[in-house]
């Protein structure tokens, strides 16, 4: 699931887009094992932390992901790993009108920085970056 060169803790620039088209910057960290990711991050100062448990066979992956700002109550996403990049896809409601979707990925590529983004999907209109942590030794 979590490529073994990928193991470990990583650290680097966090970015959230929030409100407005510049985006929240912080420091980010990212601690993996291999079905585990955990993350820190820090939203106008407050801290916050998520983690990511992957399941299931590559062609089939499966994730339940908490986060303290994102999803606090928690989120099962549904994917797959192609070429180490793992991609999760879920939805969740979002008012009265039809759910949102979410998709989280993880990028072992390059053996020097693990990169995790996250993407809001607003349904009929394109999927646009929410969370942007780029991890490196």
């Amino acid at each position: 699931m979590i490529p073994s060169s990928h193991h470990g803790s990583w650290s680097g620039p966090n970015r959230l887009w929030f409100e407005g088209p510049e985006p929240e910057r912080s420091d980010g960290r990212i601690a993996a094992d291999a079905t585990t990711i955990n993350y820190t991050w820090s939203f106008r100062g407050a801290a916050q932390q998520g983690v990511i448990r992957l399941f299931g066979p590559d062609s089939a992956l499966r994730c339940e992901w908490t986060d303290t700002w994102h999803a606090k109550d928690g989120m099962a996403l549904h994917g797959c790993s192609d070429e180490n990049v793992v991609v999760f896809y879920g939805t969740y409601p979002a008012g009265d009108g039809p759910e949102w979707g979410w998709r989280i990925e993880l990028d072992f590529r390059d053996p020097e920085h693990l990169l995790l983004r996250m993407f809001n999907c607003e349904p009929g209109k394109s999927s646009v970056l929410a969370v942007d942590l780029r991890g490196e030794r």
